[in-house]
């Protein structure tokens, strides 16, 4: 991954072919001197800006998120090279112990331990992959074609993941794509373990939705009849019945919310639209017939008794929520994080620091208990802390999530610019806006009862996705502002 936005990095910086510049014309000896000094100022002045492409820099320069990104690296590069606690190995099993940081104790500190398991240098290699992708990406991207080459191209991936994944579940493979063991049964798709994988197509539902109500409008102000809309819609339908045969609980229900909304929005353009109904009814009864025909037999598919039985009694999982293993992981993910409030314990420190609190809590750090001997028996891991907002805290402190704060923040108001009211993608297009506001709200409570975004490919995505949605509005936008003003 690292090496892929590194590569999408450097083409979007690529210097580019410099156009001649024309000399006087030839025919005395001062237009020759003249020539020859205008031809050295021209050489000079194409080796000074040969090295990268300046308008793609410059336009990165400018951008927030690029600079609040680039801190965050900075920041999880001091913390990997300025270890306060190492992990000792044993006969007995592994232990912490503390040790003199490198570089100084007031610095951001980490957890020194294997690249294989997990430490610093790991996370921020996947940090990295994302954010030189999306510096790419912004600084690459000059229309709205290549934008929308990118977002499509991400959905339709994502579409034929929650294909593969469903043909798996038909033909009842026990193999990530039919030939890769997985430790884990429950695997969906390309992903080895459930929940990520469901997330990952609940995350395609946003990108499918923004681009559904895009070009619904871009349709609409240009009186056309159809468009790709249409298969956008089927798409949806596609990868959200996926996402309901995967039978995560927390999938499914954010992956309710996606849809509901998303269908709000498409009986809220139709109300909109009700002037050309009658030019689109044959298309649209042909692409509904078909949406319905296709969908019955997606539901026909969908075992709702094993969905009943995974959610289980409502009412006793809210009345027991405080005894919930993921509610303990959180509440001692809490403590944690607030032991190093400022800076945490470091990226990928989790694992190593976390028992430390989990023993506090038995029913958290014993498999079971038993009842004849009266005392709790065998223990329980945890790698991640299924709370990626507190493990966040815990690992990178106020600091870091601060800027990781900003980063998205300033991506999300980029993709709005320019400001001019009459130019403004979320007056243009509020339907595709909504549908990422409400993505990005679902993102966010998922990322509360799961560890969503501790997954690379996850991330990657999200960041790829976000960026390529930002350059796409923010294109949109300016070429609004510049019809209004001519």
């Amino acid at each position: 991954m690292l090496i892929g936005g590194l590569l999408t990095f450097l083409t979007a910086i690529w210097p580019r072919k410099q156009s001649a510049v024309k000399g006087p014309e030839s025919g005395s000896a001062s237009s020759s001197r003249t020539a020859s000094v205008d031809s050295s100022f021209s050489v000079s002045a194409s080796q000074r800006f040969s090295f990268f492409n300046v308008s793609g820099v410059t336009r990165l320069m400018r951008w927030p998120s690029f600079w609040f990104s680039l801190l965050f690296l900075l920041y999880l590069t001091i913390q990997a090279c300025n270890p306060s606690i190492t992990v000792v190995h044993g006969e007995g099993g592994w232990w912490v112990e503390r040790m003199t940081p490198p570089l100084a104790e007031w610095l951001p500190t980490s957890v020194r331990s294997e690249y294989e398991q997990m430490n610093a240098f790991r996370v921020l290699e996947w940090f990295a992959a994302s954010f030189v992708l999306m510096w790419g990406i912004w600084a690459g991207i000059t229309c709205r074609k290549t934008a929308l080459i990118l977002l499509w191209s991400l959905v339709v991936s994502g579409t034929a993941m929650a294909m593969v994944a469903i043909l798996q579940d038909l033909t009842e493979s026990d193999k990530v794509l039919w030939t890769l063991k997985s430790a884990n049964d429950n695997f969906w798709g390309s992903f080895f373990y459930r929940n990520q994988g469901a997330a990952y197509l609940n995350l395609m539902l946003v990108g499918i939705g923004v681009l559904y109500f895009y070009h619904a409008k871009k349709a609409e102000e240009s009186a056309q009849s159809g468009g790709p809309h249409f298969l956008l819609f089927i798409f949806f339908a596609l990868v959200a019945a996926s996402v309901g045969l995967a039978l995560s609980r927390g999938c499914i229900l954010f992956a309710s919310v996606l849809s509901i909304a998303f269908v709000l929005g498409v009986i809220l353009r139709t109300l909109m639209a009700t002037r050309r109904i009658l030019s689109s009814l044959s298309i649209s009864l042909l692409v509904a017939g078909l949406f319905g025909a296709g969908a019955f037999f997606m539901i026909q598919q969908i075992d709702v008794e094993a969905i009943q039985e995974r959610f289980g009694d409502v009412g006793a999982t809210i009345e027991n929520a405080d005894q919930d293993a993921r509610t303990l992981s959180s509440r001692a993910t809490y403590e944690m994080a607030q032991d190093r409030s400022l800076m945490g314990w470091g990226a990928g420190s989790f694992r190593y620091i976390f028992p430390i609190y989990q023993q506090k809590i038995p029913e958290l750090f014993y498999s079971r208990y038993h009842q004849k001997k009266g005392e709790w028996l065998g223990r329980k891991v945890y790698h991640y802390a299924h709370n990626d907002i507190l493990q966040f805290w815990a690992e990178y402190g106020a600091i870091g999530c601060s800027l990781l704060v900003l980063t998205f923040g300033s991506l999300i108001i980029s993709a709005f610019q320019p400001f001019s009211l009459s130019a403004s993608s979320i007056l243009h297009f509020p339907l595709s806006t909504f549908h990422l506001i409400v993505g990005f709200a679902t993102i966010i409570a998922h990322a509360f009862i799961e560890f969503i975004l501790n997954s690379p490919a996850y991330w990657v995505a999200l960041i790829g996705l976000l960026t390529g949605i930002a350059k796409l509005f923010q294109l949109e936008g300016a070429r609004r502002k510049r019809h209004s003003t001519t």
